[in-house]
């Protein structure tokens, strides 16, 4: 099963929160895991944050690092095109979101996958407009 990530619930691999249990489990059903192009960039940018924040250390903020590369070489990551903003837009159109949330989604659409997995309420409550199949973690 294709499963699509959002950045809000990929970060659960990475830092024990609540519901990085549930996000495993569903990790452990994929037989492949789809991502946007923004997801890398906002992963950093949550390590950055929690650095700042003092809710991450610089050792695990190294490790995660290191982690996020090494994932992403096995990522199916949605490609930016005409046709993911030509998506994003059209979403936006139906649907209350945000920019982002706006790609996140779409590159869902684009991806084909089978799940939605996000821990964005918003995102999640658009989401299950869209796919037959979400889940909140």
């Amino acid at each position: 099963m294709r499963i699509f990530v959002d950045t809000s619930a990929l970060f659960k691999k990475y830092a024990v929160e609540p519901g990085s249990g549930a996000f495993e489990q569903a990790l452990a059903r994929a037989a492949e895991v789809a991502v946007s192009p923004v997801t890398r960039i906002e992963v950093h940018v949550t390590i950055e944050r929690r650095l700042r924040d003092r809710t991450l250390s610089r050792g695990h903020a190294d490790w995660l690092r290191v982690e996020v590369a090494k994932d992403f070489a096995y990522f199916l990551q949605v490609v930016w095109n005409q046709h993911l903003e030509r998506k994003a837009v059209e979403l936006i159109h139906r649907h209350t979101l945000r920019t982002l949330d706006a790609v996140q989604l779409a590159s869902g659409v684009l991806s084909d996958a089978e799940l939605f997995v996000t821990s964005d309420r918003k995102l999640y409550a658009e989401a299950q407009r869209v796919f037959r199949r979400t889940l909140y973690v």
